[in-house]
Parts: C-alpha cells; structure tokens; sequence
C-alpha cells in the first residue's frame, strides 16, 4: 500500500493534482491572528524540494476549509519524519478550534505525527484520502493514528479512489476486477476540490473519535474510458453489472442507488482542471535547508 502511495504521489505530481513546474512566487507570510486556521501539509509534488514551492492542499475541499497556514517539509515521499517534526514544531501555535488538514501523502506524515505526539485540546483533523483500511495499515507499522485518540478526525475518500479506497478481501472471488477498477481510480479520483463532508449522501462510520466519510462515486473508473469514446450506454450498463460484484472485494460498506444519485456531480472534475498556484503562508522557521538550497562551498586552495 506504502507503494502504491508513493507511486500515486509521482502521478499527483506529474500528471494531474498541481503538476505545474512553475514555482509560486513567494511572499511574506502573515499569519492570521484571529479565528480558527487550517494548518496544511502537502501531498508529493516535490513542495520544499529543488527549489518547488507547491499549494495544493489549501484547494481540497473548494479552498472551504481556509484561511491556511502550510507547515512546510520536504514533500518527496522520503521524509515523513521530518514531515511529522515540522508538525510537531508548529503545533504550539495550535489552538482549540483549528484543524490540522492533509492530502495524500500529507495524510501518512499527519498519521506518523499523531502517532507519537498529542495533538493540543480543541484541534480538529481533517484528511483527505483515507480510510479505515489504510490507517489500520500504517498502525500495523507504528505509524497511523491511535484508536483512541482524544481529538476528532475526519478522514475522507472518494469511492474507488486507487491511492486510499483499495479492495481489501482478497479472497473474493472479484478481487482481480475490483483491483483493476481501483487502479483505474488512481488515475482520475484521487482529488478532492469537490468533496463535501456534508453532503447527506456521504456513507458515513465511526470508530471513537473517528469518522470515516466515503464520497459516493456515480461511474466506476474502469469504465470511463468508454465514455471519452462516446459510449455512455455500454459504460452505464457495464456499471450496473459490476459494481455489486466490485463491492464483494471490500470490507467497508459502499454506496447504494440513493445515495450516488443523491451526490451532486461526480466528485472529481474529469478531465482535471489545471490547479492555479498562489502562495499562502508558510511558517518559515520550520523549512528545513537542503544541500541543493545551501550556497556553493567557496573553491580550494
């Protein structure tokens, strides 16, 4: 899974969710001094690296969840530690009311942070692409968020999201289509601009203090390619027939019928919209300094 993670981060950062090369044009943070803020953490688009500054992770969610605040590290998939120490750094600003937010790799750099350090009193968790499923992995490694943590979190997924919502009963017998559907979902659900927590045809589940929202999804992904030839009837009909078999190979519970007509458009723009980068703030003094941004050492001799 930990490969596949990293895996998607490299297609998030090349050929969808914020693949600009162009960095943002950098500016004097001002940190907002009243009400609740929405501390970030970036997903893998190389952010803090080879000079790349990336805001991707303010937009989730339509940019509802700011004013943000990014906690910067070097977002490469190679440094969740110094990731989950930048958190930990930044969290005496912390207070109650605010959230601490994270998108694909930002949720693995959060859940590793949370599973060594307390989060202040009051300070919510918000992350986008996760489950139960995939959190249960990362504490098979020491690494996810406790069951009983003391702070809400809310992990969202679109459905059949390939990086997050993996089948996970491999001993059924639609293991390889539920698979093959997943994989396609890395592709073009793995982005989360349009989801709403609130909408009532979420399928929502509990665990303590966690909340699990799965995002209904209309289309299955391995279908869509159908509809960009035009075949919306052979794609629909497809759809109906393989779903339910594609849901055996999960243990989480899907959405039904009323759901996913309930939702209001399919969740993840397709084709993707291009992200307009702009700057947020950054708490500075936590960016760590990395050889290819020191000076060149002066010459010998």
């Amino acid at each position: 899974m930990k490969l596949r993670a990293l895996s998607g981060a490299v297609v998030l950062f090349l050929a969808g969710c914020g693949a600009s090369t162009t960095p943002a044009t950098s500016t004097t943070p001002t940190i907002p001094s009243n009400g609740p803020i929405t501390y970030t953490v970036e997903p893998f688009d190389m952010d803090g690296t080879l000079g790349i500054t990336m805001t991707v992770t303010q937009l989730q969610f339509g940019g509802k969840m700011c004013p943000c605040v990014k906690i910067p590290y070097p977002a490469d998939g190679f440094h969740d530690q110094q990731g989950a120490d930048a958190i930990n750094a930044a969290s005496a600003k912390f207070k109650p009311g605010d959230t601490l937010m994270g998108f694909s790799l930002g949720v693995q750099v959060i859940s590793l942070y949370l599973s060594k350090h307390t989060l202040p009193a009051g300070v919510h968790v918000l992350l986008a692409g996760d489950t139960f499923a995939r959190n249960d992995s990362l504490n098979s490694t020491g690494a996810g968020i406790p069951a009983n943590i003391a702070n809400d979190v809310t992990m969202v997924v679109n459905e059949y999201d390939g990086w997050s919502d993996l089948p996970t009963k491999t001993s059924s017998p639609n293991w390889l289509l539920a698979e093959g559907n997943s994989t396609a979902g890395t592709q073009i659900m793995h982005y989360y601009i349009n989801a709403d927590v609130k909408n009532p045809a979420n399928v929502v589940t509990h665990r303590g203090n966690i909340t699990a929202i799965l995002v209904p999804t209309q289309r299955l992904p391995r279908n869509d390619w159908m509809r960009l030839l035009g075949g919306n009837a052979a794609a629909d009909a497809l759809d109906i027939k393989q779903r339910p078999l594609i849901n055996d190979a999960y243990d989480r519970p899907g959405s039904n019928t009323q759901q996913q007509a309930a939702a209001s458009a399919e969740q993840v723009p397709y084709p993707q919209p291009a992200i307009t980068q702009k700057p947020e703030p950054v708490f500075e003094k936590y960016r760590a300094v990395w050889p290819w941004d020191a000076p060149p050492a002066p010459p010998r001799g």
